[in-house]
């Protein structure tokens, strides 16, 4: 049965693969930072502890010369007042040796050592982001980015398998809900044994439940509505041959309501059990609209004043007239039923519209769709299945009916037909007699049916 407004489009997008790639990447970007920061630390502590052996050799070479000869050698000085104080506390015994690395960015490897009552010192200048130290940084930066891209790229291809896998269960999903086909997510999906996989044997199951319930409660319709016609046209004729009584009418009129309630059902089983088929003709869809109005007027059933009729011009349109009377004489009724007069009537090309002055359609209802038997409003009159038969009637028909209120206030229903009807590649658009129509509906005034 279409649906009486379009279900919510869910975002297909690349919300979800988008995402997991851009977690792979943050947790991949965050390990290779802290192992570059990790290797970084030890290259620099051993390229300074390099340093300070070489200082303390060098100290100790200088310190035997100058023993030997008396002589300064590898750049030492003599009691240099630059060197450190904690430096020169920790050379206090003669032939006594120390290192001390000073700065940040830019440090000094000391060496001291005492050779009597002088204390020799060196010092050398070391820049840590030059030469290996550098080298090392650059090399972990371009290693880096490669397995940052590289994981981003496995992080998205993975994401999307899953992505996809989940869009199609979403789009099967969508398809059984609107009235397609039902299909098995677990086919949909495939045959992995992991999450996706569990959630979709779920949704089967839970669909399947649902299924056969519906199945259940469109069986009971039809059974109750099957057996209660029987009895029902009973005693419609029995009320017709009582005396001529103010109670004998409100006998006639009651059993003739019981009577169109049951034919409703039974319409609502017939369209529930999906073997309705549309004969396809080519047929004036505004002579259609204004035949329904005409009949309508001249049974009474609709205030000539109260329903005006308008129309572009004539619009051959291929479809089953009788399908098309029945949803726009439902959806007229509906009009003057829950809303106000004037109820306007338009035909636009293949596009019918429905319009009263009324308080509009209830949230409940264009949330939802129209639901048989539910009432929203206390002061609704009828049984609450003439919209449920006229979205039936356009689903047959692969049309579209739209509910929304107008802007300037009041219900509006909209019935697009479609440019290629179910069934016109199979029916010749002959195939239906364009009397059928009125035919159709004495007969169904016959047997007092209404919308």
């Amino acid at each position: 049965m279409t649906r009486a407004r379009g279900a919510g489009r869910t975002r297909t997008g690349g919300g979800l693969r988008a995402r997991i790639a851009a977690v792979v990447i943050l947790v991949v970007l965050a390990a290779v930072a802290g192992l570059g920061v990790a290797v970084h630390l030890l290259v620099l502590r051993e390229q300074v502890d390099t340093a300070r052996r070489a200082a303390a050799d060098r100290m100790a070479a200088a310190l035997d010369v100058r023993a030997a000869t008396g002589l300064l050698s590898f750049d030492a000085r003599e009691d240099d007042p630059a060197v450190p104080a904690e430096l020169r506390d920790a050379v206090r015994g003669d032939g006594a040796r120390a290192t001390l690395v000073t700065g940040g960015s830019v440090r000094t490897v000391w060496a001291a050592g005492r050779s009597g009552d002088v204390v020799l010192s060196t010092r050398t200048r070391l820049v840590p982001g030059e030469g290996t130290l550098a080298q090392v940084d650059r090399a972990l930066l371009l290693a880096g980015v490669v397995v940052v891209l590289l994981a981003g790229l496995v992080g998205w291809v993975t994401a999307g398998r899953l992505a996809r896998r989940l869009r199609r269960a979403a789009e099967t999903a969508r398809t059984v809900a609107s009235g397609g086909d039902p299909a098995s997510l677990r086919r949909v999906v495939g045959d992995r044994r992991d999450e996706v996989g569990a959630l979709a044997e779920a949704v089967d199951a839970m669909a399947g439940r649902l299924a056969e319930r519906v199945r259940a409660e469109q069986r009971f319709t039809a059974d109750v509505a099957h057996d209660l016609r029987t009895p029902v046209t009973g005693l419609l004729t029995a009320a017709e041959l009582l005396e001529p009584s103010r109670a004998a009418e409100l006998v006639r009129d009651r059993a003739r309501a019981l009577a169109a309630l049951v034919e409703e059902l039974l319409e609502v089983a017939r369209l529930d059990g999906g073997d309705e088929q549309a004969l396809v003709e080519q047929v004036d869809l505004g002579e259609v609209v204004r035949r329904v109005v005409r009949r309508g007027v001249a049974s009474g059933e609709l205030p000539a004043e109260a329903v005006t009729v308008s129309s572009d011009g004539p619009a051959l349109v291929a479809t089953d007239a009788r399908r098309v009377d029945r949803v726009v004489s439902n959806l007229v009724r509906n009009a003057l039923r829950h809303g106000a007069a004037p109820v306007e009537v338009a035909q636009r090309g293949s596009v019918v519209e429905v319009r009263d002055h009324g308080p509009g359609f209830d949230e409940p209802l264009l949330r939802d769709g129209p639901q048989r038997l539910r009432h929203d409003r206390a002061d609704a009159g009828g049984h609450g299945l003439g919209l449920v038969i006229a979205a039936g009637q356009a689903g047959v028909l692969g049309a579209r009916l739209e509910l929304d209120n107008a802007p300037g206030g009041g219900a509006r229903a909209r019935l697009l037909l479609p440019a290629t009807p179910p069934g016109a590649a199979d029916v010749p658009p002959d195939a239906v007699p364009h009397d059928e129509v009125t035919d159709g509906s004495r007969a169904r005034e016959r047997t007092g049916r209404r919308p």
